[in-house]
């Protein structure tokens, strides 16, 4: 007696692949819109960043980091993405205490542009940054902007808390932003043999699942699962280059955005602004 095997139907087939792939990516969309429209609890801060968020400088999650690594030249020129994004935030610092929001806003663009070729993870978190960068560059370039070249003097000119729309509010959201991707870029760059998934989501869980529901948490989890490997990402990185190249100007990227993450983060606390938000005053007022 033969046993004829039956072929999977397509349809069944299909919605498996979908339940194991698409399910978490389509999850994590909603988190990551959730987190980014700042619908959570108002934001609520502490002195150490925002509440549960790592405090500066960050050890716990370098501790299986390798010693830092030389600079990739190659992939730092003038003509690559990895150079293009750095210089801006180096320029960003050259004013001490403070921060230009102009060469600031050009290189989170840059960063912006770095990020969304490296998965369904980043490019969902990049659109809606985008979005938000978009607010501040108006303000940088509308009848104000006087008041948006540097950061002290936004902070002079915006004071209430209740407006989703200030400058201050924005700056916060994409700061906090700005820790995760630097922990997630650093592990690619720097950490060897290990699954660079766990600890990107190891990241989010500290910097910002301490804001999100836990339905929301458990789907990133499971979003991470699918995270792209190491080598994929430093491929796409810096095209053309080794991946010891690729590591090391990603490793620059990571202390690059750490320093300005550390500015920025000093800036905040010495202005009170982790605790509350911030608005625009009001035009009659001059």
């Amino acid at each position: 007696m033969k046993l004829k095997l039956l072929s999977p139907d397509p349809k069944v087939w299909a919605t498996r692949h979908w339940l194991g792939y698409g399910l978490p990516f389509t999850i994590f969309i909603f988190m990551l819109l959730f987190y980014l429209t700042g619908e959570k609890h108002k934001d609520e801060l502490t002195d150490c960043g925002f509440r549960a968020q790592l405090c500066v400088p960050e050890r716990s999650l370098t501790s299986q980091v390798e010693p830092k690594l030389k600079s990739g030249v190659h992939c730092l020129g003038p003509d690559k993405l990895p150079g293009q994004m750095v210089r801006p935030f180096r320029e960003s610092l050259t004013i001490e205490r403070d921060l230009r929001m102009p060469e600031f806003l050009d290189g989170w663009r840059k960063l912006v542009m770095l990020l969304e070729p490296l998965g369904t993870l980043f490019s969902f978190a990049t659109q809606e940054a985008s979005a938000k960068l978009s607010v501040l560059e108006s303000y940088s370039q509308g009848p104000y902007s006087i008041h948006y070249h540097t950061f002290s003097a936004m902070a002079d000119w915006e004071q209430d808390p209740s407006e989703p729309t200030s400058g201050l509010r924005i700056l916060v959201l994409l700061h906090r932003a700005l820790r995760w991707a630097q922990l997630c870029l650093s592990s690619i760059a720097r950490v060897q043999n290990t699954d660079i998934g766990a600890l990107c989501g190891e990241a989010y869980q500290r910097v910002l699942g301490p804001h999100h529901p836990w339905l929301v948490r458990q789907a990133a989890n499971l979003a991470f699962l699918a995270f792209p490997r190491q080598s994929q990402l430093l491929a796409i990185v810096c095209p053309g280059a080794n991946e010891q190249e690729a590591q090391e100007a990603l490793s620059e990227v990571a202390d690059t955005l750490e320093t300005v993450y550390n500015r920025t983060q000093g800036l905040l606390t010495e202005r009170g602004l982790l605790r509350g938000g911030v608005t625009l005053k009001s035009t009659g007022g001059g």
